[in-house]
């Protein structure tokens, strides 16, 4: 296994565009760039894995990033993860992609891998919409699976495999966008495939993660645990945002006066946040109500977004 990175990191090795070359890139057209990067990848991948006997290997993967960086685009990313599966996931991720587009960032969404999709409209769709329909369908989940269980599971049921290297690899189409929002399957521990967890995707694409949990009853105990976990692996969780899917407007959530009684889901959710905000002050810590088009309080994606390298698990 071995992760390359578009400045050409390989293992031990580093190769760097000597500094006389970064001066004539003044002079130097975009097109002649995007072949020096291409060469120097290509260079890189050859070094680590030669071929015997067959053709060079192509960089294909990261071909998207040197053009990207020719038209002077930096691709961002965040990891939208969750404590569980069912606690928001999509919602949040549609409500943030919703709110980028809108301020006119070129926004594409990625998941890796879903199950679940065999009626009607898929997380999948509801991601690919929420980004203004760019690209394709299966750009935005090029591995999904049809029954509501793990994806392996669901694979093994259609008689395949979920594809670990595509996991990563399945960036590749996004690597133009100015933010990426990547939302896994399921929780943070979550399975992906054999040997991947969500967890392992983050760490690879190392962006910071926005967690996300329901907003209902043990909310600040899952929630708290999830960050311990996260934290304590490495990852850069940035945002937690709790995600309201009861309506408030039942009966037996109001007194006969006509307030609110503690165990509303209004309540609960505001409760929750401002604990959560005060046990991680380092976080920030928000809210998605019930049906609301607004994460709040307000937050700058792009900001909190981290530029986006593509992981390439090669195989000699």
């Amino acid at each position: 296994t071995c992760v390359v990175n578009p400045i050409g990191t390989l293992a031990s090795d580093r190769i760097m565009v000597p500094e006389r070359s970064i001066e004539h890139n003044q002079t130097q057209s975009s097109t002649d760039w995007r072949e020096t990067l291409e060469a120097l990848l290509r260079l890189c991948l050859n070094k680590a894995y030669p071929r015997k006997g067959g053709p060079c290997r192509q960089p294909s993967i990261l071909i998207h990033v040197c053009k990207g960086w020719s038209r002077g685009i930096m691709t961002k990313g965040l990891f939208i993860t969750g404590t569980d599966t069912d606690v928001g996931k999509t919602s949040v991720a549609v409500t943030i992609l919703q709110q980028c587009v809108s301020l006119g960032i070129h926004c594409r969404a990625y998941k890796p891998v879903a199950s679940g999709t065999q009626s009607g409209p898929s997380d999948i769709d509801r991601l690919w919409s929420a980004s203004g329909n760019v690209g394709t369908h299966d750009e935005v989940c090029p591995q999904s699976f049809q029954l509501p269980v793990a994806p392996e599971q669901a694979a093994a049921a259609e008689g395949r495999q979920v594809d670990d290297d595509l996991l990563r690899q399945g960036l590749q189409p996004h690597m133009l966008a100015e933010l990426v929002l990547i939302e896994g399957a399921g929780g943070l521990f979550s399975p992906l495939s054999h040997q991947t967890l969500n967890v392992d995707l983050a760490r690879d694409f190392q962006i910071p993660v926005v967690l996300v949990d329901s907003s209902r009853l043990g909310a600040i105990g899952r929630t708290l645990t999830a960050v311990t976990a996260a934290e304590s692996v490495g990852l850069n969780v940035s945002v937690v945002v709790l995600s309201q899917s009861e309506s408030s407007n039942q009966g037996g959530n109001k007194t006969p006066g006509g307030y609110k009684t503690p165990e509303s889901p209004d309540v609960l959710a505001q409760t929750a946040q401002a604990e959560l905000q005060r046990r991680l002050p380092h976080l920030v810590v928000c809210g998605l109500g019930y049906n609301a088009s607004t994460i709040q309080p307000l937050v700058e994606w792009q900001l909190i977004a981290e530029p986006l390298d593509v992981p390439f698990k090669t195989h000699p």
